[in-house]
């Protein structure tokens, strides 16, 4: 097909060639302009500095916070048996009556009692530790208190027959509700003194375990609440005895004899009776299991010198280990696998600690004791983490799906140099603020309606 040259005369072959051949101005003007720009494209330099390539890594983890709707019940089972008026730590000048060699105080007779200033002694430290914990955490659970013996009764061998402080009746876990039972507990312990008589009021008599532990198996609001967790805290110095059901042994070598070290130290002609003196582990580990049996976890704190004796060591193992239904003391470390103390290794076949009670020797001991057991209720706002963060910026926690930004109503982070407010667990760790809306969520959760923490952590690789 030919086209028009535009000049009126008729295109040829010979045309359409030249046209192509032979651009106008305008477009070798910009086919010059264009190889201009090429030309200084190509001649220009550029510095680059090195740079190190950056990475970054993200931890995750996700899990259900399941805590017990209702506040459980806190029931601490208090040995004042006539053995906790002895000093604890009988190798201070002051725990001398009449000079350093002169005889211990806190004899049997109370003739010479311990003055607690400069010689503390086991009750007075442990009754302290207790009234000041629940002072520090009043809110955590419903507490009640039952001591043991009753001296008064059965010569000095009557088991606890009542709530010396009862556990709240009430369905409700109103601040006053806890708060009132927790006051109520720290004023029955303040009425306890090793310079009064045996009695309601003063130390002295045996140790009755067995049958004290039997009584809180009758006890309503232990064993017929399935709305919350029961436990009771059994705090003792000595081993259990008072059995008049062993006196058929009594002086044998079958009886082995709390008294002394001789077969006659537990004759069957001493008082109280016949068999009383007798180890009675036998009636408590039964006990502690009727306990289980109603998921009532018993946990067991072992205190002063006779606690770590090898009989000691055993019975309250046995005690303890039969009545951990619920809450067993799980080993630290994730997976559980580190020593739960210098004298507690890991099980390592069961990830839990190879002594299942607890040994206290001060009032610091026994708060951290007291802190350990009652960590699955009091830190359930606190989430340890298992890396740390590069920076806090970098961390990013959602609470059932819903992102929130650290602040004093909502989260902060615990470094590992600091520790969690609550059970004192070193970090790292995210920490619900406690009271405000966030915690509160996590207490209020349950199995059935969990709480679900996500926690990202992203770190500079």
């Amino acid at each position: 097909m030919w086209v028009s040259s535009g000049n009126g005369a008729a295109d040829s072959p010979s045309g359409y060639a030249r046209d192509l051949r032979m651009p106008t101005q305008p477009v070798l003007r910009l086919a010059a302009v264009s190889a201009l720009l090429l030309v200084s494209v190509a001649c220009q330099t550029y510095d680059f500095e090195p740079v190190a390539p950056l990475s970054i890594g993200q931890t995750q983890t996700s899990s259900d916070v399941k805590a017990v709707k209702n506040k459980p019940n806190f029931m601490l089972l208090v040995d004042k048996s006539g053995s906790m008026d002895q000093p604890v730590d009988p190798t201070l000048p002051a725990c001398h009556v009449g000079g350093a060699n002169g005889p211990l105080c806190g004899d049997p007779q109370k003739s010479n009692p311990c003055n607690i200033a400069v010689c503390p002694t086991r009750w007075s430290e442990l009754s302290s530790a207790l009234n000041q914990y629940i002072q520090d955490f009043p809110l955590i659970g419903r507490y009640g208190l039952a001591l043991f013996p009753e001296p008064e009764n059965s010569g000095g061998c009557g088991p606890t027959t009542q709530q010396t402080s009862p556990l709240p009746t009430s369905t409700t876990d109103d601040d006053a509700t806890l708060q009132a039972a927790a006051d109520a507990t720290r004023a029955a312990l303040n009425q306890v003194s090793s310079s009064n008589p045996p009695g309601p009021t003063g130390t002295g008599g045996g140790t009755p375990t067995a049958a004290s532990l039997a009584f809180l198996g009758t006890v309503p609001s232990l064993v017929n609440d399935t709305t919350r967790d029961e436990i009771v805290i059994l705090f003792t110095d000595g081993l259990p005895n008072c059995d008049g059901a062993l006196a058929s042994i009594a002086g044998t070598p079958a009886c082995q004899c709390t008294f002394g070290p001789a077969l006659d130290d537990c004759a069957p002609t001493l008082p109280p009776f016949a068999g009383a003196g007798c180890l009675d582990v036998d009636q408590t580990v039964k006990a502690a299991q009727f306990l289980a049996s109603k998921r009532v976890q018993t946990y067991v704190v072992g205190f002063g010198a006779e606690a770590g004796t090898a009989t000691a060591r055993d019975t309250l193992q046995r005690i303890a280990v039969s009545g951990a239904v619920l809450y067993p003391r799980v080993c630290p470390g994730s997976p559980p696998n580190q020593p739960c103390g210098s004298d507690n290794p890991c099980d390592l076949a069961t990830g839990l600690c190879t002594k299942q009670y607890y040994q206290a020797n001060d009032a610091s001991d026994l708060g951290d004791a007291l802190k350990q057991i009652t960590a699955p209720v009091a830190g359930v706002c606190e989430q340890p983490l298992t890396d740390v963060p590069t920076d806090v910026s970098l961390l990013s926690v959602l609470v059932n799906d819903k992102p929130y930004q650290p602040g004093p109503t909502t989260w902060v982070y615990v470094s590992p140099s600091e520790t969690t407010s609550v059970t004192h667990k070193p970090g790292p760790a995210v920490e619900f603020v406690a009271g405000q809306p966030l915690c509160e969520q996590l207490k209020a959760s349950t199995a059935a309606n969990p709480v679900n923490v996500q926690i990202r952590i992203l770190k500079v690789l």
